[in-house]
């Protein structure tokens, strides 16, 4: 594979990446704008119990794995033109950067909605699956965080 086609790959890329990355934010800004819309809870634990319920929902795996082609177009790109000297390095370190940055909201969010269940009435069934849910978008989180970290420093 040539110069030319390592960075021609990596710009493609680093545009998948962005394009996944903007999904997934899109996902939690509008999680964001439920929540913030509920002006009564329906919970037992009010009205902010509900509102970390449905922001939580950004951590589930389902949600989380919108951004799994992110880290493999970041991780990818990085790699083709580690050795290069190209505009597309540095734009793929932003990516790399930001995309790691979501996965640290989505352990934060992952955290919070595990720890909300606390404050609820005790639904054994509902209760393991609102904690394994989150907990997996928490470990598919902390994985894409060591890929990226990894990422930044080879070279």
């Amino acid at each position: 594979m040539t110069e030319h086609d390592r960075i021609r790959w990596s710009g493609a890329l680093l545009f998948a990446g962005w394009m996944s990355a903007a999904a997934y934010l899109g996902y939690l800004i509008t999680q964001i704008r439920r929540a913030a819309a509920v002006r009564s809870g329906s919970f037992e634990d009010g009205i902010w119990g509900e509102r970390v319920e449905l922001i939580s929902f950004a951590s589930l795996p389902q949600n989380v794995v919108i951004l799994a082609p992110a880290v493999a177009a970041g991780v990818a790109g990085s790699l083709l033109v580690r050795s290069l000297v190209d505009p597309v390095v540095v734009r793929l370190q932003v990516l790399v950067r930001i995309v790691a940055g979501l996965n640290l909201i989505v352990i934060a969010l992952g955290i919070v909605g595990i720890l909300g269940v606390f404050f609820r009435n005790i639904d054994a069934v509902g209760d393991t699956g609102a904690i394994l849910g989150r907990l997996g978008g928490i470990l598919l989180g902390v994985g894409a965080v060591r890929l990226c970290a990894e990422v930044e420093n080879t070279g």
